[in-house]
């Protein structure tokens, strides 16, 4: 029996035809981030934990399609240098090097931050295999520091192209997240993420 990408899709995610995964930055932390850290059960089978850093076989075109226009999500573990502070971020041939960080904000309190990486190959002045891009999702409590060894990447390769030839069928597209597939119960109690807010405030 046979499959076809939207059927395969489907069966390992659970995400029917049709809709795509854009969840936003809060969506990011509170239904899969905090989930990841605090060890409870993730909504799908969306975004699965990978090891990115490392010095064999770590650059984002072994590990992630280097044609697809598609965005991937993963769980990963930051490691820090033998000695100091600073996390190591080679991998492979090169280097993710930090551009930017944005604070993420709920309710006027700061929850997480988004860093912004690029893939720069090491003793070269010129990208090789795309322009892989990266936004690292990360949780902070009150006084700013990481909560948890897990972060959430978001990567892709900005210069891949669709295939012009290969478009997907039409169909209806829709912002999907966890709460249009598995709505929380009605309970007294709060969510995750506004418990963990109270337990700052």
């Amino acid at each position: 029996m046979e499959f076809d990408t939207y059927d395969y899709e489907f069966l390992m995610t659970g995400i029917p035809p049709g809709y795509r995964f854009e969840p936003t930055d809060i969506e990011l932390l509170q239904d899969y981030l905090l989930k990841k850290v605090n060890g409870e059960p993730l909504p799908y089978n969306i975004i699965s934990e990978c090891e990115i850093y490392g010095n064999q076989g770590k650059e984002p075109w072994k590990i992630f399609i280097e044609t697809s226009t598609k965005t991937f999500y993963v769980f990963t573990k930051l490691k820090k240098k033998s000695k100091g502070k600073n996390i190591d971020r080679v991998a492979g041939c090169g280097t993710w090097k930090g551009q930017r960080t944005d604070p993420i904000m709920y309710e006027k309190m700061k929850i997480g931050n988004r860093k912004l990486f690029v893939f720069e190959v090491k003793g070269s002045n010129e990208g090789v295999k795309g322009h892989w891009i990266m936004h690292e999702f990360s949780l902070v409590d009150e006084e700013d520091k990481q909560i948890g060894d897990y972060v959430l990447c978001s990567i892709r390769n900005k210069n891949a192209k669709a295939d012009t030839e290969e478009e997907e069928p039409p169909m209806k597209k829709m912002r999907y997240n966890s709460e249009d597939h598995n709505p929380p119960e009605p309970t007294s109690g709060a969510s995750p993420l506004q418990t963990l807010l109270s337990d700052w405030s």
